[in-house]
Protein backbone atom coordinates (compact mmCIF):
# COMPACT_ATOMS: atom_id res chain seq x y z
CA UNK A 1 0.00 0.00 0.00
CA UNK A 2 1.27 3.42 -0.59
CA UNK A 3 2.45 6.08 1.58
CA UNK A 4 -0.35 8.38 0.59
CA UNK A 5 -2.84 5.72 1.12
CA UNK A 6 -1.07 5.22 4.60
CA UNK A 7 -1.37 8.92 5.75
CA UNK A 8 -5.62 8.90 4.41
CA UNK A 9 -6.12 5.92 6.26
CA UNK A 10 -4.18 7.14 9.73
CA UNK A 11 -6.66 10.16 9.29
CA UNK A 12 -8.92 8.36 9.62
CA UNK A 13 -8.31 6.12 12.64
CA UNK A 14 -6.95 9.38 14.12
CA UNK A 15 -10.88 10.80 13.52
CA UNK A 16 -9.22 13.68 11.74
CA UNK A 17 -11.26 12.91 8.59
CA UNK A 18 -14.75 10.69 8.39
CA UNK A 19 -15.27 7.84 6.31
CA UNK A 20 -16.82 9.58 3.70
CA UNK A 21 -14.09 12.05 3.41
CA UNK A 22 -11.45 9.15 3.44
CA UNK A 23 -13.11 7.70 0.18
CA UNK A 24 -13.21 11.02 -1.24
CA UNK A 25 -9.67 11.24 -0.85
CA UNK A 26 -9.16 7.68 -2.09
CA UNK A 27 -10.84 7.92 -4.96
CA UNK A 28 -9.22 11.17 -5.75
CA UNK A 29 -5.42 9.91 -5.17
CA UNK A 30 -6.44 6.92 -7.40
CA UNK A 31 -7.45 9.97 -10.14
CA UNK A 32 -4.07 11.29 -9.67
CA UNK A 33 -1.32 10.86 -12.26
CA UNK A 34 1.35 7.37 -11.28
CA UNK A 35 4.01 10.11 -10.25
CA UNK A 36 1.64 12.06 -7.87
CA UNK A 37 1.89 15.48 -9.29
CA UNK A 38 -1.48 15.45 -11.09
CA UNK A 39 -0.52 17.45 -13.68
CA UNK A 40 2.09 19.53 -11.77
CA UNK A 41 5.51 17.05 -11.90
CA UNK A 42 7.82 17.49 -9.26
CA UNK A 43 5.94 21.14 -7.84
CA UNK A 44 5.20 21.61 -4.39
CA UNK A 45 3.46 23.79 -2.33
CA UNK A 46 5.64 25.91 0.34
CA UNK A 47 4.14 27.05 3.75
CA UNK A 48 6.72 28.89 5.56
CA UNK A 49 5.91 30.95 8.72
CA UNK A 50 8.57 32.66 10.76
CA UNK A 51 8.16 34.39 13.66
CA UNK A 52 9.66 37.63 14.92
CA UNK A 53 11.53 38.50 12.08
CA UNK A 54 14.01 35.06 12.20
CA UNK A 55 15.73 33.60 9.52
CA UNK A 56 14.70 30.36 9.72
CA UNK A 57 10.67 29.51 9.70
CA UNK A 58 9.47 28.10 12.57
CA UNK A 59 6.67 26.56 9.82
CA UNK A 60 8.11 24.54 6.95
CA UNK A 61 5.75 22.19 5.13
CA UNK A 62 6.12 21.36 1.40
CA UNK A 63 3.17 19.54 -0.23
CA UNK A 64 3.04 17.71 -3.65
CA UNK A 65 0.20 19.64 -6.19
CA UNK A 66 -1.34 16.53 -6.34
CA UNK A 67 -1.59 16.03 -2.93
CA UNK A 68 -2.65 19.63 -1.94
CA UNK A 69 -5.18 19.26 -4.82
CA UNK A 70 -7.24 16.88 -3.40
CA UNK A 71 -6.72 18.03 0.24
CA UNK A 72 -7.28 21.56 -0.48
CA UNK A 73 -11.73 21.19 -0.10
CA UNK A 74 -10.97 19.32 3.18
CA UNK A 75 -8.57 22.06 4.92
CA UNK A 76 -10.21 25.57 3.31
CA UNK A 77 -12.56 26.15 6.20
CA UNK A 78 -10.47 25.81 9.11
CA UNK A 79 -7.65 28.01 7.23
CA UNK A 80 -10.01 30.37 6.41
CA UNK A 81 -11.10 30.94 9.82
CA UNK A 82 -8.33 30.88 11.32
CA UNK A 83 -7.12 33.25 9.73
CA UNK A 84 -10.18 35.40 9.35
CA UNK A 85 -9.88 35.42 13.02
CA UNK A 86 -6.46 37.23 13.00
CA UNK A 87 -7.89 39.49 11.05
CA UNK A 88 -6.69 38.30 7.29
CA UNK A 89 -9.31 38.43 4.61
CA UNK A 90 -8.17 35.50 1.67
CA UNK A 91 -10.15 34.28 -0.96
CA UNK A 92 -9.00 30.85 -0.77
CA UNK A 93 -10.54 30.94 -4.36
CA UNK A 94 -7.33 32.46 -5.97
CA UNK A 95 -5.28 30.14 -3.65
CA UNK A 96 -6.95 26.99 -5.27
CA UNK A 97 -7.08 28.26 -8.51
CA UNK A 98 -3.42 28.49 -8.52
CA UNK A 99 -2.93 25.06 -7.07
CA UNK A 100 -4.89 24.17 -10.05
CA UNK A 101 -2.91 25.87 -12.43
CA UNK A 102 0.59 24.71 -10.94
CA UNK A 103 2.16 27.00 -12.43
CA UNK A 104 5.38 28.59 -9.73
CA UNK A 105 4.07 31.23 -8.17
CA UNK A 106 3.82 33.10 -5.19
CA UNK A 107 0.64 32.87 -3.97
CA UNK A 108 0.49 34.39 -0.23
CA UNK A 109 3.22 37.15 1.25
CA UNK A 110 1.95 38.27 4.26
CA UNK A 111 3.91 40.44 6.84
CA UNK A 112 2.95 41.48 10.19
CA UNK A 113 5.63 42.67 12.91
CA UNK A 114 8.43 40.42 12.73
CA UNK A 115 6.36 37.54 11.55
CA UNK A 116 5.82 36.75 8.08
CA UNK A 117 3.62 34.05 6.65
CA UNK A 118 4.60 32.89 2.89
CA UNK A 119 2.47 29.97 0.59
CA UNK A 120 4.05 30.08 -2.98
CA UNK A 121 4.61 27.03 -5.92
CA UNK A 122 7.67 26.09 -6.49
Amino acid sequence: MNEEKMRILKLLEEKKISSTEAMELLEALGRAQPDGAAGGKGRLLRIRVYESGSAEPKVNVNVPLGWAKFMAPFIEGKIKATLAAKGYDVDLGKIQEAIEGAEPMRIIDVQDGGDKVEIFIE
